[in-house]
């Protein structure tokens, strides 16, 4: 019996999990993929948003605002690849300068920092490979860009150092509540848990309906992009965006926390699974790139791949305790800024827990897990820690990047 069963591994679930591990709490996390952050986790622009494009009052604005702080702290903590390079909402038109200035007060209302609007004569001094037809730009010195996979396992790591268990490749099939027991049905057999954190992103709502009534409905929405050679990867200082429209925050360029260049994504309907590239979608994703910077040599793509968002009607998170099912906590519709938000969310969500009964003793002694990139002593000390835990039944499985 488990206090706590997290459904989906995604950065979501992990940052969950890193917050349970903190104290006397019996938690799982149960993932029907092979690892962590397979799912949307892994398929992003990678960027923690500044929080000027959330609509105010809502909890898309309230948790991006604090997850652009709270997740720049852990990937400090954690020493995951983080780099607060600023992002820049560029104009091509007097009506789009317009957009920037909505944006702006925007972000004034949300709590933004030290946003400005540049002239043309700015913009193209501190990014000379722009366009020459960008007109101004909003200017967000708090955006950030990460690694997220590597966050992910990093949260899910520390999770498991600090005695939550996951169990991967176990896909979840059906949900019942038995006094105050939830039963929870899977490939591997069956999980029982008092309480239950729905972290299953584009699955989020079918997770819902397993045993609560239909109260969201996930729209997946594929977006695809070009992950350019490092060649490429000094061609911007900061995240470029155009402005956004009714699709989104639209297609970005940006260099990553690892030397490249990504650009993307476009937006069109998917099924969940569905993280196929396309022609169609591709040549969208660099017609409209190359309006923001023309010098990038898509030649130099050394991978193209999706992502599938999981959005919601109302553009916004749905984070809630069911109503008819004590202990049953959703947290979906996870779309951008979802990866900007997953952090700070977590904590709320112990103390949902908390609130609805769980019990929280903080641990006296709490290992922490420190990154050493495999070198020296402190490699050697890593990899004897990974074999300990492996010897003890955990499995952890790394992504390792070109």
């Amino acid at each position: 019996m488990y206090d706590v069963a997290i459904i989906g591994a995604g950065i979501t679930g992990c940052a969950i999990a890193y917050e349970l591990g903190k104290y006397n709490v019996k938690a799982v996390i149960v993932e029907k993929e092979n690892d962590v952050s397979v799912g949307t986790t892994k398929a992003n622009s990678a960027i923690i948003h500044g929080g000027y494009d959330p609509k105010p009052g809502t909890k898309m604005a309230e948790y991006n605002i604090k997850g652009n702080v709270y997740t720049k702290e852990l990937c400090e903590k954690l020493d995951v690849p983080y780099k607060q390079i600023g992002a820049l909402v560029v104009a091509f038109s007097e009506e789009e300068k317009k957009t920037l200035e909505e944006l702006k007060q925007r972000g004034i209302t949300n709590g933004v920092p030290d946003m400005e609007i540049w002239d043309k004569e700015k913009l193209l001094k501190e990014e000379p490979n722009l366009s020459d037809k960008a007109v101004a730009a909003l200017s967000s010195p708090n955006v950030g860009i990460v690694s997220p996979w590597e966050l992910a396992l990093a949260l899910a790591e520390t999770a498991v150092l600090n005695g939550v268990e996951v169990k991967l490749n176990t896909e979840v099939s059906g949900i019942e509540k038995e006094n105050d027991t939830y039963k929870i049905e899977t490939n591997n057999g069956v999980i029982e848990a008092k309480y239950i954190c729905n972290a299953a992103g584009v699955f989020a709502d079918k997770v819902n309906e397993m045993c609560n009534e239909k109260t969201f409905e996930i729209t997946p929405n594929k977006g695809e992009y070009y992950l350019m050679d490092k060649s490429q990867g000094n061609l911007v200082n900061h995240v470029i965006f155009q402005c956004p429209n009714e699709k989104g925050k639209g297609v970005l360029v940006a260099p990553t926390v690892h030397g490249n260049l990504i650009v993307g994504p476009d937006s069109q309907p998917s099924a969940a699974n569905d993280v196929s590239t396309t022609k169609q979608g591709l040549d969208f994703v660099r017609n409209t790139a190359l309006k923001s910077v023309p010098g990038i040599n898509f030649r130099e793509s050394i991978r193209n791949f999706a992502g599938v968002r999981a959005r919601t009607a109302d553009h916004d998170f749905h984070i809630y305790e069911d109503k008819n099912n004590k202990g049953f906590i959703n947290i979906a519709g996870m779309q951008s800024p979802g990866l900007s938000s997953a952090c700070a969310i977590a904590p709320d969500i112990l103390k949902m827990l908390e609130n609805s009964g769980l019990t929280l003793e903080a641990k006296e002694d709490m290992p922490q897990i420190f990154y050493y990139y495999f070198s020296g002593v402190g490699g050697l000390i890593y990899f004897f820690v990974l074999f300990c835990i492996s010897m003890i039944g955990y499995r952890i499985n790394y992504l390792i990047m070109l």
